[in-house]
Parts: C-alpha cells; sequence; structure tokens
C-alpha cells in the first residue's frame, strides 16, 4: 500500500514554490539547481534544514536512531528534506480504516474509507504520494467552515500562493533575489516589497479550475461534498492575492450572507490601452484588480496592500495605471487594507462604490449587520494559518 500525503499536508504541500522544493530536495544534478547554488550550498542548506524541523526531531531520538514508527512513518521520514519546507508538525497520511495506520510523532493518520478517483494522486518519490488540491481541500472542508473553506479554494481557483519558509531556506532564497537570480520557476514568482524584502507571497499559474473542481465533484464522495461544492459557489476565482480574495468575498457575498451584494464582481480583468493610455503608462494593458463592467462606466476597486505583510507595491507605478485606466473611461477607487479592516471605513468605502457603481445601498436589518459581523470575524483571518485545523 502506497503512503499517501493528504489533507492539511497536501494543501501545504501543493502551496509550497516549486523552487523551494527544490532546493530543498531536488538531484544535486538538476541543471536549473547548479545553476543557483552549489553542491556545497546546498547541502549545507539541507543540513540546517533538517536540523530546525520539528518532524525531525520527532523520527529520531536523542541517541540518532530513527524512532519506531512503521512503514508509513519510515516512508514519510524519508522525504524529510523536502518536507522540511514548512510542515511542521506530524504529517497527515491517508488511512482506509483506523487500524490501517497508527499515529506517531511523524504522522497522523487521516481515515478516507472511500474510493479514490482516478487520476486524484501524484508522486512524490518511490512509495509516496500526494492527494491532489481538490481532495485535501475537500478533506479540510469536513472540519472547516464554508468561508473558510471558500477562502482555501479561493486560493487554488486563484493566481497566488501564501508560503512563507523556514530560517535556512528563507535566508537563500532572500540572497538569490538581492543577486537577481531568483527565477520564475515553473511559473511561479516571488513577490518583494519596496524595500527588496520577499513578502511571502507568490504569483503563479491557478492550481484549480472551476471546470476540474466540477469533475472531482460528480466523481467525489460524499464526506465533505456538500462544503466543497458550497465552497465553489461563494470562493473568488482569479484573485491574486489574499487581500483580493477577502476584499471580493466582502463586496461580493449577498447581503444575507453578510456581505455587501454588489454583483457583477471579477477579479483581474484585462483591459487593452489605447494608444495615448499606452504612452502614459508605459504598458499594452493592465488588470484591474476587482472589476465592475457597467454600462455608465466600468469600476476598477485596486488593492492597496503596502499595509499589508503579504505584498505592496510601487505608488508610482500605481499612479501611472490608474491615471491610464481613468482615460479609458474606468473609474479608479483605491482600497487600503488598514479600510478594509476597519468595520467603520469599510461601510465608508462601501457607500462610495455603491454610488459608483450606481445601486443604491439598503440599510441593513438586525439580522443582516449580525451576518455582517459573523463574516468579518471569518474573512479577516491570518491567511498562512488557514488550512491549520
Amino acid at each position: 500500500m502506497e503512503t499517501i500525503l493528504c489533507d492539511r499536508s497536501a494543501f501545504l504541500y501543493w502551496r509550497t514554490p516549486p523552487i523551494a522544493r527544490l532546493l530543498a530536495s531536488g538531484p544535486e544534478d538538476d541543471p536549473m539547481l547548479r545553476a543557483l547554488l552549489d553542491v556545497g550550498t546546498i547541502r549545507a542548506l539541507r543540513l540546517e534544514l533538517l536540523e530546525s524541523s520539528e518532524l525531525v526531531s520527532s523520527s529520531y531520538g536523542l541517541t540518532g536512531r530513527r524512532s519506531h514508527c512503521g512503514i508509513a512513518g519510515l516512508r514519510v521520514a524519508g522525504t524529510l528534506p523536502l518536507l522540511a519546507t514548512n510542515f511542521g508538525g506530524p504529517v497527515d497520511v491517508l488511512a482506509a480504516t483506523p487500524e490501517d495506520r497508527r499515529p506517531s510523532g511523524v504522522i497522523r493518520p487521516r481515515v478516507w474509507g472511500a474510493t479514490l478517483p482516478d487520476n486524484s494522486t501524484s508522486v512524490i518519490r518511490e512509495g509516496v504520494e500526494v492527494v491532489s488540491p481538490e481532495l485535501a481541500l475537500q478533506q479540510l472542508a469536513v472540519r472547516v467552515d464554508a468561508v473558510r473553506t471558500a477562502l482555501l479554494l479561493s486560493e487554488l481557483l486563484g493566481t497566488f500562493s501564501v508560503y512563507q519558509a523556514p530560517g535556512p531556506l528563507a535566508k537563500v532564497l532572500q540572497e538569490l533575489a538581492d543577486h537577481n537570480r531568483l527565477p520564475a520557476y515553473r511559473g511561479w514568482r516571488a513577490a518583494r516589497n519596496n524595500g527588496g524584502k520577499l513578502t511571502g507571497l507568490w504569483s503563479r499559474p491557478p492550481l484549480l479550475s472551476l471546470d476540474r473542481l466540477q469533475n472531482h465533484l460528480a466523481l467525489a464522495s460524499s464526506r465533505g461534498k456538500r462544503a466543497l461544492t458550497e465552497a465553489a459557489r461563494r470562493a473568488r476565482v482569479g484573485a491574486a492575492s489574499p487581500f483580493e480574495a477577502q476584499a471580493g468575498m466582502l463586496l461580493a457575498e449577498s447581503v444575507r450572507h453578510g456581505g455587501e451584494g454588489y454583483l457583477g464582481l471579477e477579479h483581474n480583468r484585462r483591459v487593452a490601452l489605447s494608444a495615448d493610455a499606452k504612452r502614459l503608462c508605459g504598458l499594452s494593458s493592465c488588470y484591474c484588480d476587482l472589476f465592475w463592467e457597467r454600462e455608465g462606466g466600468d469600476v476598477d476597486v485596486e488593492c492597496q496592500s503596502s499595509s499589508h505583510h503579504f505584498g505592496s507595491r510601487s505608488s508610482v507605478s500605481d499612479a501611472d495605471r490608474s491615471t491610464a485606466l481613468q482615460m479609458m473611461g474606468i473609474e479608479v477607487i483605491q482600497l487600503t487594507y488598514a479600510q478594509m479592516e476597519n468595520a467603520q471605513r469599510f461601510e465608508a468605502f462601501s457607500r462610495l462604490l455603491a454610488e459608483k457603481l450606481g445601486v443604491e445601498r439598503q440599510e441593513r436589518t438586525q439580522r443582516e449587520k449580525r451576518a455582517q459581523e459573523d463574516l468579518r470575524a471569518s474573512v479577516l483571518v491570518d491567511w498562512e494559518s488557514l488550512p491549520d485545523v
């Protein structure tokens, strides 16, 4: 029987940038790896990662001899260089029945008796596989509420991942970035703030599409299926950061569910620029963070994240983009994280947005106000810790 990483651990695996996995556990003769680091630096990094990993201290006793943890534990321990990238404590491993696996400091069995759909796992190394992002989220959905599931799904359907590397790896990644040698590996790019420091936000191609999710749901077992189906209706598709996903949910969710109910929101809508607009900002097109198409004039809400730890932007380039979009007849409104975080400031912003969209913002009933408070409490959370349940 294969050892299959699942649940939270599988979600963290897919959240981890491929360049981090390459640095931690790729073959030493990999051309990309050798172009970045020499063998001595690679080995030193991997030793530091192992020494700092919670999993290593769980799988080895004080004498240095591996503790007794079963075949699954031994297989997982064999992937420690990879798992040391950010997995923390016990690794979630699939079990058909409670008797199939026993918990240890290395593994945490997750009972999932249903037959796995075809193509729902990928090979990590010999004897070790990982479930697909959609199955990992279905397993998480068994234990988390609808909003958290929708937020996690928004990350999979979006173009971002949140990843904070452990100390030794973070140091190497930052050094590569400082020397402009951190590549866009397999489509993943690390975001830096205006000071050049890595932020923990990575842009990448979407890990999941709605079509693929619907195909999974058609074959999925019943456990967690209803929650994942509900999340598919509420998730934000195409968001490029946690800020955008959070703002999108607060603005687009129905009033009944605690949102502002502004229908028609599209994330990262591409706008081809006119000749004059191109000359102004030096770009042929712009992507609008939160976009509403309206007969009376389109509206773009730009998420200014300099006050939030997952990314910041250049105010000069943003000013150029905003002016270029205004030239295209698109109304541009700036939203800061501080405005979204404060209920009173966000309500004032919402009133302005309603005016620009040409819709009347109704006063909330007591029930709707409670729903609004509940939604904000669920949405405005530490994004990095969302899978930690």
